[in-house]
């Protein structure tokens, strides 16, 4: 087929940098109407950008990359913000009520480890089973 003369069809183009800027500051949670001034466009443009086949996963992974990102700034916190809880949890001069959120949450996380530690281990044993038994002989199962 021969190709058109004029300007080519938006889906045929790559995700311009300021698209792809309005689409990271929309996994950040900002409006579309504040993403289009910041990035010098319009909503109605970024409305027809969002049609591209290459806009949802672009959008996704910037999401995925924010979450990866905060989980980073969390982690490496984790030994801080266990010793301040330990801190609430055994001081007299806090409150009780505030005293028993901290002591809870504290057997909370413990359990919430402990109980991932357990799911992992099992999953790991299921896909060992499944390796064998698509790796095996035929209509062999060991139990």
């Amino acid at each position: 087929m021969a190709k058109g003369r004029g300007r080519p069809r938006r889906e045929d183009m790559e995700l311009p940098a300021y698209v792809c800027r309005a689409f990271q500051l929309h996994a950040q949670g900002e409006t579309w109407n504040t993403i289009a001034e910041k990035c010098g466009t319009t909503t109605g443009k970024l409305r027809k950008w969002r049609q591209h086949p290459d806009a949802a996963g672009y959008i996704k992974q910037a999401i995925h990359s924010n979450i990866e990102e905060s989980h980073g700034v969390i982690t490496e916190a984790l030994p801080m913000l266990a010793a301040r809880l330990v801190e609430l949890g055994l001081s007299s001069e806090v409150k009780p009520y505030a005293q028993i959120q901290a002591i809870l949450g504290a057997f909370s996380v413990i359990d919430k480890g402990v109980t991932d530690r357990e799911n992992a281990e099992q999953l790991a044993k299921v896909r060992e089973t499944l390796e064998r038994l698509e790796g095996g002989p035929p209509n062999v199962i060991d139990v």
